[in-house]
């Protein structure tokens, strides 16, 4: 596979991603709670998308608005990979401890059996994270002040923050389609289609790395 195929297939896999995590968080922010997953699917496909963005500059020379696109995101890209690092895609003990000095209030969680409980908890520990991120000069990184998700102007913000991040997004991908799907290489028909399902017949299978 060549480095412009996998460029289309991983932003096929993120468009898609990010669709429907739009297509579900729309409407959804309430106290059931069933929209936090979609926020963390979104969190972590924008992370993926930062994390591609390395292998998309040989192609910004040819292709401007990819160029602009991506650079005008950038901010928002590294804001949702580290929301992924340490609330969407990983368990993080210090972002936990900070949210219990946060948030006296977990300590009531105990006695909320219901799923209401669990939902307050994601909500405080997501909050906690958007906080963390702050500049080497003590200042937030991305809102202008302390994030209070209980608060709706603060929900507000960072929901419309979350759904113009993924439509921008999914725009660059949108993008990416339209110049890499023309590099994948064709199955073929008859003996080039053979060939090519005898030799998957052959394929060795190991344990993939972390990064590889």
């Amino acid at each position: 596979m060549t480095p412009i195929e996998n460029i289309y297939f991983t932003s096929r896999i993120i468009h898609g991603d990010l669709s429907s995590a739009d297509d579900e968080l729309t409407g959804q922010v309430g106290p059931t709670g069933t929209w936090i997953p979609f926020v963390k699917t979104a969190l972590i496909t924008l992370a993926n998308l930062a994390d591609l963005e390395g292998a998309l500059r040989p192609m910004y020379r040819d292709t401007p608005a990819l160029a602009e696109q991506t650079k005008a995101l950038d901010a928002d890209l590294q804001f949702a990979k580290y929301l992924r690092n340490v609330f969407a895609g990983h368990v993080n003990e210090a972002l936990i401890a900070k949210a219990y000095e946060w948030r006296p209030e977990l300590r009531k969680l105990p006695d909320i059996r219901e799923l209401n409980g669990t939902v307050m908890l994601n909500i405080f520990v997501l909050e906690t994270a958007i906080n963390t991120y702050v500049a080497e000069d003590g200042q937030h990184g991305m809102f202008p002040s302390e994030t209070d998700l209980v608060y709706p102007p603060d929900m507000e913000r960072f929901c419309t923050w979350l759904s113009t991040t993924v439509r921008a997004a999914i725009r660059i991908c949108d993008i990416l389609g339209e110049i890499t799907h023309v590099s994948v290489s064709p199955l073929g028909e008859r003996e080039d289609m053979f060939a090519a399902f005898k030799a998957a017949g052959l394929t060795d299978f190991a344990r993939i790395r972390k990064g590889r």
